[in-house]
């Protein structure tokens, strides 16, 4: 039941009527979440406050799937951002301020992949979402009901009503 009921979740969230401008913002900040390494305090802020916006949770889970592959490939490059950002001098008293509240050393933003993913992904979330806008307007529609015509998907929506007569019962 537990797999059913998610698949059917899944489902429901690909089809769901977001605008365009929701599924664009989800690619972007997705991103933002994708780029940044995980197991640390940063990226669950970061998850749980774009989860918390009005936007594509799809796109949001999607695009950081994607990006977190191509973050592998950015950290040579994020390794050397962050290491700029965190070895400016005039920004040394801002970081040891930063460093002395609690629950803040577990973002890890003193790591310089993090934060260089972090600077990285905050700087191309705006350029993603205007490139992605475009597509998005474009392909969105085709997308949504080729998934409202599959069979899964139909079968999915049909469980739905079987589980409700079920538990009526």
């Amino acid at each position: 039941m537990f797999l059913l009921r998610s698949l059917r979740l899944l489902a429901r969230a690909l089809v769901a009527e977001s605008t365009h401008k929701q599924i664009a913002a989800g690619i972007a900040l997705g991103m933002i979440v994708g780029l940044v390494p995980k197991g640390n305090l940063l990226s669950l802020i970061l998850l749980t406050l774009v989860s918390s916006l009005r936007i594509s949770l799809p796109a949001i889970f999607f695009s950081a799937f994607l990006f977190s592959w191509v973050a592998v490939l950015l950290d040579p490059l994020t390794d050397r951002i962050g290491e700029v950002a965190l070895t400016e001098s005039s920004l040394t008293p801002f970081w040891i301020w930063l460093y002395d509240h609690p629950l803040v050393p577990w973002t890890q933003f003193n790591n310089t992949i993090v934060m260089g993913s972090l600077i990285v992904g905050v700087i191309a979330s705006y350029p993603v979402y205007r490139l992605t806008l475009p597509l998005v307007k474009k392909y969105e529609p085709a997308v949504s009901s080729r998934i409202k015509k599959m069979r899964l998907t139909q079968w999915l929506f049909g469980a739905e009503w079987i589980e409700r007569i079920r538990s009526a019962v």
